[in-house]
This record gives structure tokens, sequence and C-alpha cells, in this order.
């Protein structure tokens, strides 16, 4: 494993203060040839002024924030390959970057240059209040969590329909809250619990099965389910929980390297099941 940390070449970023594009283009060649380009991708459907450029800019304002998530990210790296044995046979071969990105993620497990890489978005860090140790370790799990299922697993389902992808976004994640929970040695830690959010998850588990089933049933959305810019009944992230509760049913039966590698058909039974279950 590589770590790749280049919170000191941030501020490379910033042209008399204000963020320069063609600057942290230059600047992302650090972790990949390919970052940039991979970045402008996948935030090319936001509005760049409102969206992206506010929550950027916060990585020089609050220095104080910043300095706290290098140091939580450089604490988190040291110690990882010592806590990664109860997942992975062997140490995976995977890039690990703290890095500014363009609101592409707190978390971002993906390929660069055909490895496997982690990136944490030091923006979006920041924006989520996700810069103490404790969420820095849990984010980093969670992704390492998608890694692992991309080595040992069936990652690509290619859903066909906006039910099957919904099924397929809300397997994914389970797998990745269960890794992450692994490696925590606490089966009851999310790192989106704050304000109660557990708690309501788990007094609203039964209707939030059922919603979700609909959904997936009637090809509807399920967006407002995950992502912290989304709301379902006013609580940021509820896929997630639904996703770790549902991969911790099929636990009951199977290994965690099975559930890995079913096949959608097989999960679309499952989760019928575990829909209508008490």
């Amino acid at each position: 494993m590589r770590v790749i940390n280049t919170f000191d070449r941030i501020p490379d970023c910033f042209i008399n203060g204000r963020f320069d594009l063609e600057a942290w283009r230059a600047y992302t060649r650090m972790v990949s040839d390919e970052l940039s380009q991979k970045c402008e991708q996948d935030a090319k459907g936001y509005d760049f002024d409102k969206q992206v450029l506010p929550v950027v800019a916060r990585v020089q304002a609050d220095k104080e924030a910043a300095l706290l998530a290098n140091a939580s990210f450089t604490s988190v790296a040291k110690r990882l390959e010592s806590r990664l044995c109860p997942l992975f046979q062997r140490e995976p071969e995977l890039d690990l970057s703290l890095y500014l990105g363009l609101c592409n993620g707190a978390g971002w497990a993906t390929t660069l240059e055909g490895r496997e890489a982690v990136l944490v978005g030091i923006e979006k860090v920041l924006e989520l209040g996700w810069q103490t140790e404790d969420k820095m370790q849990a984010l980093i799990f969670h992704e390492i969590g998608h890694i692992w299922h991309k080595t040992y697993g069936t990652f690509e389902l290619h859903p066909r329909t906006k039910g099957e992808a919904s099924l397929v976004q809300l397997y994914k994640e389970g797998v990745a809250m269960v890794c992450e929970q692994i490696l925590c040695q606490n089966e009851n830690a999310y790192h989106q619990d704050e304000d109660g959010w557990l708690a309501w998850c788990v007094a609203h588990q039964a209707e939030i099965k059922r919603e979700y089933q609909k959904r997936v049933d009637n090809h509807t959305s399920t967006q407002d389910f995950f992502g912290d810019w989304c709301r379902y009944k006013s609580h940021s992230d509820v896929g997630y929980y639904l996703g770790c509760e549902f991969v911790k049913y099929l636990r009951r039966r199977r290994s965690l390297a099975e559930i890995a590698n079913l096949e959608l058909h097989e999960l679309f039974r499952q989760f019928k099941a575990f829909s209508s279950s008490a």
C-alpha cells in the first residue's frame, strides 16, 4: 500500500488567495496524471461557482480544521496495515491519498493508472465535519471495504433498470459498511451517526425497508437515501444503514465472501425476503 499525502502542496492550488483550476490540475499530478480528468468528469453536473468553489475555498479559510484533517489522515494511515488482517488475505495493492478534490466525495474508491485507489477529499471532509481521527478512520475503512469487495467479489453487476441500479447501490454500500464495522471492531459503528441518526433508523427500519422495496419494484429514484446533500424523511444516508442491515441479514446463512459474489437475481430474491421480515 502506498500513502500519498498532498496536504503541503494544497496552497499551490490558490493564486492570490483564489482557487485556480489550472494550478489545481498541475497539483493533481502528484497523485496521478489521470486524477484531474476523473474529478472534472465526476463534477461536471455541479454548478462550479455555487457548489464547488465555496467548499474548496474553506480548506484555505479554515486552517485549523484542515490541519486536524491532515493529522488524522496521517495517524490513520500509519497504523492501517496492521488493521487490515481481518479482511484481506495479504496486504492490498492500493494507493491511499489525501488530496483537494472538486467535491467528488469525502471518500472515493476508484482506480488510477491501473491501481486500486482510495481518495480522501479534504474539502468534503471539512464540509461534513469529519476531520477528527475517529471519523477519518471510519471513512477510510469504508472505502477500503469497497476495495475488498472488488478484490474478492463480483463488484460489477451491470444493472439494466433503475430498480436494479438501486438494489446494486444498496448492496455495495452495505458490504462496505459491514467491512467498516469489522475493521472498527464494532458492529454498531456508523460514521454517519450524529444527532440521533442511528436511533431514528432503527426505530423506522420496517418503514425504510418497505419504501426501498417499493421503489425498487417501481423503478423510481432512491437518490434521497444516499449522499450528504439528500434527505429521506429529513435524514441523510439512510441507505447506508439499510444496506448494512441487509448484508447482516444475509450473513445469517452466508459468509461475507459468498455475499460479495451474489448474482443480481439472488439479490432481488433475498431483498424481498429481508424487506418483509420483522
